[in-house]
């Protein structure tokens, strides 16, 4: 595995870092879990189930295109808003370097970027350049609880992204980097470096790390019976029929 410090910019102070690794998880359980369709739903049956986690709405974190789909580990980047107007911190030097490279740099290939924009909805973390960062670095996909930018060329690159929105201008001398690598909140729900998050269309689901071996048979296992409520309301001969053959018996939904 390669050593993060090989991988970051050095553009930040150290103290900035809360850690530099997360907790690993065996990739073949999130292979698992990206094999159960419509995951971000299956994961909230699963969520609700085991009492952890939480989701946001589509409307709240919605992918730049919609047939975007990503499940992954999490690295965490904090950010806090500057006091002042851009002028006065432009001129003090305040606000100039942002932590997305050395946030991809702490990703392991596969790894989801979240970032936490402290409530900001005028200023834009992730453009063009960013996302090309991202992809060199095999980052599967960025989350950020506020807007980005250059949205046509962040498409072009490939890489998922969800957010609140877009706007044109950038975060620079509005944000500051609070801490990478710790935790992180998206719309509300808590986010931790190692917790496994589920996006799609239909919204962002996150399963806390200790949850995910549980979360992901819960979801296998409400496939399995999915499958077989399917195969019944097919063969059914009518709707009285099938209300026969499932009286009594819960259906999902």
């Amino acid at each position: 595995m390669t050593d993060p410090h090989d991988r970051l910019t050095g553009r930040l102070d150290d103290s900035l870092f809360a850690t530099l690794t997360r907790p690993q998880l065996d990739p073949t359980l999130l292979d698992r879990l990206r094999k159960v369709p419509d995951t971000s739903s299956a994961v909230a049956d699963a969520l609700d189930e085991l009492g952890v986690g939480g989701c946001v709405p589509s409307t709240r974190l919605r992918p730049l295109l919609p047939d975007h789909a990503v499940v992954g580990q999490c690295v965490t980047l904090r950010y806090r808003r500057l006091d002042g107007d851009v002028s006065t911190n432009r001129g003090a030097g305040r606000g100039r370097v942002f932590g997305d490279r050395d946030l991809y740099g702490l990703a392991q290939p596969g790894d989801v970027a979240v970032m936490d924009c402290g409530g900001s909805t005028d200023a834009a973390v992730v453009g063009a350049l960013s996302a090309k960062w991202a992809r060199k670095a095999g980052v599967a996909a960025c989350l950020v609880d506020g807007p980005v930018r250059d949205s046509a060329s962040i498409q072009g690159e490939g890489l998922p992204v969800w957010s609140t929105g877009t706007i044109p201008q950038a975060a620079r001398y509005r944000l500051d980097v609070a801490e990478l690598n710790g935790p992180v909140t998206l719309s509300g729900v808590p986010v931790h470096p190692g917790d496994v998050v589920v996006a799609d269309r239909d919204g962002v689901a996150v399963i806390p790390f200790a949850a995910a071996e549980a979360a992901v048979s819960f979801c296998e296992r409400a496939h399995h019976e999915e499958q077989e409520l399917v195969a019944l309301i097919e063969d059914a001969d009518s709707l009285e029929d099938l209300i026969a053959q499932t009286s009594g018996g819960h259906t999902p939904t």
